[in-house]
Formats: C-alpha cells, structure tokens, sequence
C-alpha cells in the first residue's frame, strides 16, 4: 500500500515538475494502456529538459529521439512499441548529461543504462530488467527522480 500512495505522489510531482499538457498525461497514465509506448516517453523526457515545447507531439518526441545521441537504439523500434527500461534510462541520462560509471561512459547501452539508474536508486534492483517495458507511472516516477537529483544539485 506504502509504494501505491508513493508512487501516486511522485506521479503528482511529476505532472507539476513541467508544463506538460493534461490531455497528454491523461492518455499516457489511462489504466487501459499497462506499457508506455517508445514515443510518448521520449516525449516527456525531451520535454523534461526542456528541448522540446510543450505543444510537442509525441511523433515530435520520437524523431528527437532519432536525431539525439542514443538515436540507433530509437531507429530499431517503432513509435507504438513499449519503452524498455534500458532505452528509457539511457534517454534519461544521456539528455540530462549525467555521467556514470566506467562501462556506462565507455559502452553507453541500453543495459548499462539501467544498471547506472539501479546503481543511483532510480530503479529498484529486484526489478532490474533492462528489456522489460514500463508502466506508464513508472517513466514519470524516473523522471521525478532524475529531476529532484538534478535540481537539488546531486547531479
């Protein structure tokens, strides 16, 4: 019950961190949708650091996704398909420029992606699957956490 109303709150903090439209939130967090799609989540994440507005689509927030660093891993997927852990962590860090340990900085994959935001607390390690896709509430929950470490100044 204790991680319900946490991570509720933390979903409040995110929908609060950044301008982001309701009707877009609304249709990422709507119960019928249990994986985030690859599209929506760069979205976000793009418009976490504030390199895309807030009128952005999520078509916008995938061809970001193509055009940034991590770009080859977007290029296998296609917009619908759910967000792995791995891609959605390596999205996150790369765009917030956050430097990790050593085979993150030198191999900068999926995988070691996800180890890093394990290793940060990000992701809770029983769940440490780079491949798995997320929930909807679990991509806000990761941006809150990257933000309140980038904001606090832990970053």
């Amino acid at each position: 019950m204790k991680k319900i109303v946490l991570m509720a709150v933390l979903a409040v903090l995110a929908i609060g961190a950044w301008g982001q439209s309701n009707a877009v939130l609304d249709a990422f967090l709507d119960e019928s949708r249990p994986e985030a799609d690859v599209a929506t989540s760069l979205l976000l994440v793009a418009q976490a650091a504030g390199e895309l507005p807030e009128d952005a689509t999520a078509d916008d927030g995938f061809a970001w996704g193509l055009d940034a660093s991590f770009g080859k891993h977007v290029a296998k997927l296609a917009p619908e398909d759910p967000v792995s852990l791995g891609l959605f962590y390596l999205a996150l860090l790369k765009t917030f420029d956050i430097r990790g340990g050593l085979m993150f900085a030198a191999a900068g994959t999926p995988r070691y992606a996800a180890m890093e935001a394990a290793f940060r607390g990000y992701v809770e390690p029983s769940s440490l699957y780079y491949t798995r896709s997320m929930p909807p509430y679990e991509v806000l929950t990761g941006i809150t956490y990257v933000l309140e470490d980038v904001e606090g100044g832990r970053m």
